[in-house]
């Protein structure tokens, strides 16, 4: 999953991957990666990037053209993860068969990110935020609200 932003980002700021790896606390070559879509940069890894540079998730995923929110949280708690995740569920009227089929994965890792027992992957939690037009940042809870 490549999101072009991150190169465009770190090259606005006159940084080199070797000194964003050193700050995500990686191997450049881990970095290097991410940045060029050849792996998936990690959720937590992404919101730590994202509160370095000061830049919502959606936009370095391009989900938005919004650079930044009002965030008020850095923190990701598992549990308000999964609570947001159930509750846009829940507001669409869908079943958890409905999104772990969609997402293409298994009914107890999608029930594990309900739980709060595992962070969703990246990938799972952009396809959501796509399909169904909310923020990663809000399902992250680093924003209070959003309104598309």
């Amino acid at each position: 999953m490549k999101f072009e932003r991150m190169k465009y980002i770190r090259e606005d700021k006159d940084l080199t991957q070797k000194q964003i790896a050193k700050i995500l606390v990686v191997e450049r070559s881990t970095y290097t990666g991410w940045e060029t879509g050849k792996d998936t940069i990690p959720l937590r890894k992404l919101s730590q990037l994202c509160d370095f540079y000061n830049v919502s998730i959606d936009y370095v995923t391009g989900l938005s053209n919004i650079k930044n929110y009002n965030i008020t949280n850095t923190t990701i708690n598992l549990k308000d993860v999964g609570k947001r995740l159930k509750n846009l569920r829940l507001k669409n009227n869908l079943k958890q068969k409905d999104i772990f089929t969609f997402l293409n994965t298994t009914s107890s890792t999608y029930s594990a990110y309900e739980t709060g027992k595992v962070l969703i992957q990246t990938s799972f939690v952009y396809s959501i935020a796509k399909k169904y037009n909310v923020s990663i940042d809000w399902i992250l809870n680093k924003i209070k609200e959003f309104k598309p």
